[in-house]
């Protein structure tokens, strides 16, 4: 358990010792550490803390005298003589200041005047162990760089790739100062075998004060293929361990897939709605295709120049409705190149997606035939058409329709 921190800020005592009125007066005692140039108020003294200050805060007599030398600090056996003594001109009131290095464990300092006690408190000590059991390496992540973006992954293209940038929260019950000595680092190195890159990682003074710090270190780009490793390490101690993985351009393109496409649907009043199924278009002006588009590779981040194309009855080469580039990760990413006036479906008979001139899918116009039976119990082939999800739709909602037919027969 985390050594208990006693909070004396504004604790009075001028009751709980039985002194003479000529005795002085105690009112709090404070305590806090210095570390990496930082004064720390309240919290755990940790075991590499380059000092520790107490302050006692008494009222003296008008007719006492002034004099330091007759107040001590004792910490067990030891004892320890004020550094300085100093008036409150606002109260009256007098601190004394401490100052001593940290005792080995959590121990009881008590105030004397002349030999008699004033006051005591705890000094919670925090050992290395306990500061390394709670500290905690909180959502590791590694991001990949891709022109302008910046994507959490697991897998990225190579030849696309611009650096990585490995992220993550640090956090402690107590302040972070005490890591300052602990060699915080990432280890990061191919699976493949070869050299470790020891990337060092320092915080700032205003993160070592707080609990919580995010941290970030930047290795260098991969310079081919493969798998990669990321280690989270305090000093011999390991953290957090992430995997990364690049792939070629070839690999990912054979990874894309169509998840799901809808209809993009805009009413005469100009709201847009989507739809799996092409509806009746009475009160519909404008009509598109949407396809979700995804990767089968495990966290994917990777871009590629999508087009959209119109099917034409009779054309040549179906016209070309947009060409972007898409970021696609391992989730659906919506591509729509917008919509067409209904005016201008007469010919269309769907609406194809594209990859450097590979067919991905296909979002068609017309619904998904029907097989037909001849009274001799012959099958008719339906004309010839292409499957997509949007076909499966249509499959799905006529066999759903077919089971609540005879579920209420």
């Amino acid at each position: 358990m985390m050594p208990s921190i006693k909070l004396l800020r504004d604790w009075a005592m001028p009751d709980l010792w039985p002194l003479n009125r000529i005795s002085p007066q105690p009112q709090a005692l404070h305590y806090r550490y210095e570390k990496a140039g930082l004064i720390l108020d309240n919290q755990a003294i940790p075991w590499n803390a380059e000092a520790v200050l107490v302050e006692g805060r008494v009222r003296l007599p008008a007719n006492q005298r002034r004099q330091k030398a007759d107040f001590l600090l004792r910490l067990g056996k030891d004892t320890f003589s004020p550094e300085a003594m100093r008036r409150d001109e606002d109260d009256g009131y007098h601190r004394l200041f401490f100052r001593m290095k940290v005792p080995a464990q959590t121990t009881t300092a008590e105030l004397l005047w002349q030999s008699r006690s004033l006051g005591q408190m705890t000094l919670p000590i925090l050992t290395e162990e306990e500061f390394r059991k709670h500290l905690t390496l909180q959502m590791p992540s590694l991001h990949v760089r891709l022109g302008e973006r910046s994507v959490v992954c697991r897998t990225y293209v190579s030849t696309e790739c611009e650096g990585l940038v490995a992220t993550a929260l640090l956090a402690s019950p107590t302040s972070l100062a005490p890591i300052k000595d602990l060699d915080l680092h990432v280890e990061f190195c191919s699976e493949r075998g070869g050299p470790v890159q020891k990337l060092p990682l320092g915080l700032s003074s205003s993160q070592l004060k707080g609990r919580q710090a995010m941290i970030t270190v930047v290795p260098r780009k991969p310079r081919r293929m493969g798998a990669w490793q990321a280690t989270w390490m305090l000093g011999d101690l390991p953290l957090a361990t992430q995997r990364i993985k690049g792939i070629t351009k070839r690999h990912f393109q054979r990874s894309l897939r169509i998840s799901e496409t809808r209809f993009v649907l805009q009413n005469r009043k100009g709201e847009v709605t989507l739809s799996r199924l092409l509806p009746d278009l009475d009160g519909i002006a404008r009509v598109g295709p949407c396809f979700l588009v995804s990767s089968c590779e495990q966290g994917m981040a990777g871009t590629c120049l999508l087009q959209v194309r119109a099917q034409v009855n009779g054309a040549v080469q179906s016209p070309l409705l947009l060409e972007q580039e898409l970021l696609i990760t391992d989730g659906p990413s919506p591509f729509a190149p917008g919509t067409l006036d209904v005016a201008d479906l007469g010919d269309v008979s769907g609406f194809e997606l594209r990859l450097r001139g590979q067919l991905l899918g296909i979002l068609p116009l017309t619904s998904a035939p029907t097989a037909g039976f001849s009274s001799e119990g012959g099958f008719t082939p339906p004309a010839d058409f292409v499957w997509s999800p949007a076909a499966d739709d249509q499959l799905s909602d006529r066999l759903g329709r077919l089971l609540n037919e005879r579920s209420e027969r």
